[in-house]
């Protein structure tokens, strides 16, 4: 996770991935509000935003970063093989639930922690069938999704990437 007060110098590499982790982050959040009536498009969406974000994050611990991005393509592959569809959704939804907990530590903001009670809670509910609840999980983490997203496009791009130099490789 980056630190705002650093200011490092940025080449294009680091401004397209701070674009794209954004843009990634707003999407997720815009296909969580569709996800409960159009879910083969949803999910293929979810699990391509998810591997988008994932790879494009800027976070200096390389164990936590190597742990969304794993669970991303795992959805990936798991999308790709078509055997059990939930688990490819489940696995991108782990990712936006990360991603959401790394955007608390930066912004604070407490309703993000609801966020993977959210996103879970959609996923139970559509694997065991509970349509109608699932709406109210799915509009509800499309919101916090938002509130990330939102705040993000908030801040100069340099706060995404902070100090270059205690990046893990």
């Amino acid at each position: 996770m980056a630190d705002p007060h650093i200011q490092s110098e940025l080449d294009a590499l680091d401004k397209l991935t701070v674009i794209l982790y954004r843009s990634a982050l707003t999407t997720s959040a815009g296909i969580m509000s569709i996800v409960a009536w159009e879910h083969q498009f949803a999910t293929v969406a979810l699990v391509i935003a998810a591997l988008l974000a994932t790879t494009t994050v800027h976070i200096y611990d390389k164990r936590f970063r190597w742990l969304i991005l794993g669970s991303a393509l795992f959805a990936t592959v798991w999308q790709l093989i078509g055997l059990w569809q939930p688990l490819a959704l489940g696995a991108a939804l782990f990712a936006f639930s990360a991603l959401a907990i790394k955007e608390y530590f930066c912004f604070q903001i407490k309703a993000l922690l609801l966020t993977p009670l959210a996103l879970g809670g959609f996923w139970f509910c559509t694997v065991f069938g509970q349509a109608q609840i699932s709406i109210a999980f799915s509009m509800t983490g499309a919101i916090l999704l938002a509130v990330a997203a939102f705040s993000k496009w908030r801040m100069p791009l340099h706060y995404d990437i902070g100090d270059k130099s205690r990046y893990q490789i």
